[in-house]
């Protein structure tokens, strides 16, 4: 399993060309070798986001947003997706126009075409569901529903927004073990953002699972904090590395 950091961690210091530039070398300093894409400034090139990454020996393997986001310009995360080299193109958040029975249907055919439109450019579609995405619709769990009729459709594992739920994290990992591309790690402690192993999160059993499931990648988050906020990435990268 190779680890790394989901650079949503970074959005305010990801601003312009030479804070992307900075922000990859540092995450290569800190042994980070892979990445996943998110909330980096629209005004930074594309290119300049492709060349940092090469600069600083990064790997892009997945770009990321909220699906309406995304909908609303998908060129341009196509675009970013294959300019950096990655493979899936990561949705988040079951719509609230679509949170319906009726309409988590209508959000599987909406996935599908967009499937069928990446496919033109060899990229995969994967879901990242949160929190409140499990909230049951007409009692039905909306993230099993999705993931039981959409069997095609990889899956980005937030284990914060799982376990935040109740659920048990090794039991999700192994439930959906085969369709798993990437898991994130996150934590928290009294309500606050803190680098994962620090916080309240019982973690027993969780890498361990990923292990047995075999899954490909695994990238430390941290979106807000009260330091620096690549120290806290390292902290973070290097406790999950102590695990593997």
């Amino acid at each position: 399993m190779i680890t790394g950091v989901q650079v949503s961690s970074l959005k305010p210091v990801l601003m312009t060309e030479s804070q992307v530039r900075e922000a990859f070398l540092r995450l290569r300093d800190m042994g980070c070798t892979a990445v996943q894409l998110q909330w980096i400034d629209r005004a930074v090139p594309v290119r300049a986001i492709a060349d940092s990454l090469r600069e600083a020996g990064l790997a892009s393997v997945s770009v990321q947003d909220f699906y309406e986001t995304i909908r609303a310009d998908k060129e341009y995360y196509i675009s970013l997706n294959r300019e950096t080299g990655g493979k899936w193109i990561c949705v988040s958040r079951i719509p609230e126009r679509l949170k319906t029975l009726p309409g988590l249907d209508m959000y599987i055919s909406e996935l599908r075409a967009f499937q069928n439109e990446l496919d033109a450019y060899g990229q995969t579609l994967c879901l990242h569901p949160v929190s409140a995405d499990f909230e049951p619709i007409e009692g039905v769990n909306p993230v099993e529903y999705l993931l039981e009729n959409m069997p095609e459709l990889a899956v980005c594992l937030d284990l914060y927004h799982i376990n935040k739920r109740g659920f048990s994290m090794p039991d999700w990992i192994r439930k959906y073990a085969s369709r798993i591309c990437m898991v994130h790690f996150k934590d928290e402690k009294d309500g606050s953002l803190v680098p994962a192993g620090q916080g309240d999160t019982d973690w027993r059993g969780v890498t361990e699972a990923c292990i047995e499931a075999k899954i490909p990648y695994a990238f430390v988050e941290q979106e807000k904090w009260d330091r620096d906020p690549f120290l806290c990435l390292k902290e973070a990268l290097d406790w999950l590395n102590s695990r593997l």
